[in-house]
């Protein structure tokens, strides 16, 4: 069934206690959080006054997302950085997130920013085919169990291993990088996936860093692998991990989600210099 685009939508900035309360609650619905993992109020109102910007996404008087940003700092580049971006249940894939990042963007950009960050799951396929395809962002740092054991229903049980989301709001990607590659490409796939008992399955994995073009292949919903088997989706967490960091050591970015199979691709891309390699 294809989702309903919201038309209606509006997004503005938010300001007053109430509707960071609000934001409150949207954070609670989006990501299925204990409340002491939400950012409150009082701390949203901090970053706001010095310089942040908190985004509200309204149907009506429903607020339905929010978007949270400040200011970040590395290797002496300014940028912005979005650790938020949430829509509750009932509107998500429905385009309320896109306009959120877009307004992000516009103010990002009105403010002086070339540079908007971000982390986020590169096993969870919805996330790469939003910060790839639709926003067009690249990603080339790998981070362990960046926040370590979390109490949401996506997290719990498993390593919160993030990978950081870099929009370069004036570089033009090679069009060659949104289509699917082909055969007389001959790129290497260094994960294996089988099927088994209903469950898509990471069978072994390998390294070759001789090679133009890579496939990364990730289960299609990592989430329901992790219902049925928390070992398997560990080893998916495993297995990618050690390809991604490699491949990403050795000069390596991720460019694109082909959703055929699917699987992320990288490439070794001419970017500008990437302030957040240590």
């Amino acid at each position: 069934m294809t989702p309903v685009i919201c038309v209606n939508i509006s997004i503005r900035p938010l300001n007053s206690p109430k509707e960071l309360l609000q934001a409150e609650k949207v954070q609670l619905e989006a990501w299925g959080m204990t409340e002491r993992m939400v950012t409150p109020k009082d701390i949203m109102k901090a970053i706001l006054s010095n310089g942040g910007l908190v985004l509200g996404a309204f149907d009506g008087e429903r607020m339905v997302g929010m978007a949270l940003s400040f200011l970040g700092s590395k290797a002496g580049k300014l940028y912005m950085y979005s650790h938020q971006t949430g829509v509750v249940k009932d509107y998500q894939s429905r385009g309320v997130g896109y306009m959120l990042k877009l307004e992000q963007k516009k103010y990002a950009r009105d403010s002086g920013f070339d540079l908007i960050a971000w982390t986020f799951d590169p096993l969870i396929t919805r996330n790469l085919h939003f910060n790839l395809n639709k926003l067009g962002v690249i990603f080339r740092n790998y981070y362990v169990d960046y926040y370590g054991p979390m109490e949401d229903t996506i997290n719990y049980g498993w390593p919160t291993d993030r990978v950081l989301a870099e929009w370069f709001l004036g570089f033009n990607r090679p069009p060659s990088w949104s289509m699917d590659v082909s055969k007389a490409e001959e790129p290497f796939r260094p994960v294996k996936k089988t099927h088994k008992d209903g469950i898509e399955r990471c069978a072994d994995w390998s390294i070759d860093l001789d090679v133009r073009t890579v496939l990364v292949d990730i289960p299609r919903d990592i989430l329901k692998v992790k219902e049925r088997s928390r070992e398997e989706a560990n080893r998916w967490r495993e297995a990618t991990r050690e390809v991604y960091t490699k491949y990403f050591n050795a000069g390596f970015s991720a460019v694109f989600l082909s959703e055929k199979e699917p699987a992320c691709r990288l490439e070794r891309a001419e970017l500008p210099p990437n302030i957040f390699g240590e």
